[in-house]
Formats: C-alpha cells, sequence, structure tokens
C-alpha cells in the first residue's frame, strides 16, 4: 500500500511540472476539471492508504487526508486562477475528508486503491493530451 502511495505522489508530482509547462495553452474550464482531479484523487488515495497502516488515529488521518487533498487542489488551481485554485481546495478537502471512510470500509482490501490510482492516470493522460485542444 505505500508503494501506491509512493508511485501516486511521484506521478502527481511529474504531471503538475507538466502541466506548469502547459499552463499558458490551457482553458479555464480544463484548469478546473485539472485541479479538481488532482485534489480530489490525492486526498482520495492518501486516506485510503494512510488509514490502512494506522486505523486507530481516524480523526487526525482523516485531517491529515483532507489537507493533503486540499493542498494539492489549491496549488494545481493556481497555475491558473484564484477561482480554480478554491475549487481545487475544497474538491480536494471533501475528497480528503471520504479517503479514510472509504479505506475503513474496504478493510485493507488493495485492488481498489490500485483501481483508482489506474483511473487516476487514465484521467491524467486525458487531461495532458486535451490541453492542446482547449
Amino acid at each position: 500500500m505505500a508503494l501506491i502511495l509512493f508511485l501516486h505522489i511521484a506521478i502527481t508530482a511529474y504531471c503538475l511540472k507538466q502541466f506548469f509547462k502547459l499552463r499558458d495553452q490551457t482553458g479555464f474550464h480544463l484548469g478546473m476539471n485539472i485541479a479538481m482531479l488532482t485534489g480530489g484523487f490525492s486526498g482520495l488515495i492518501t486516506g485510503m492508504v494512510i488509514i490502512d497502516y494506522f486505523p486507530f488515529y481516524f480523526v487526525f488521518l482523516t485531517l491529515v487526508a483532507a489537507v493533503a487533498g486540499g493542498l494539492t487542489g489549491a496549488v494545481t488551481g493556481l497555475f491558473y486562477d484564484g477561482q480554480t485554485a478554491l475549487t481545487g481546495l475544497s474538491n480536494g478537502f471533501m475528497m480528503g475528508l471520504m479517503g479514510p471512510m472509504i479505506g475503513a470500509a474496504a478493510g485493507g482490501l488493495t485492488i481498489l486503491p490500485v483501481m483508482l490510482e489506474i483511473i487516476y492516470v487514465c484521467l491524467i493522460a486525458l487531461a495532458l493530451t486535451s490541453v492542446v485542444k482547449s
């Protein structure tokens, strides 16, 4: 599970670097979708993975996942404008609140975060290829 979180952080860092390079070519609607995508999945996957390792610290881990998702969404949104940053922040925060709940309900099932990471990679690839069209 820690490998999934490390892989997610590495993929997100690389994609944020690419999105930063392409921020002048990206439309505001696509930028908002990108901020919501990165913030939401970061909060969700972080929460699901860390609740598996520390199940008795539910409240603290929920806050950690919410802050991680919110920061990722806000940083991505700041590439474009303030409204996009606010949207990324709120979406990342909400998904970070849901991540530990889903992780606790899954009960250590590894396939769920793996499938979410595969979906995340596909959506990020779609967003990266959509930049030139926006």
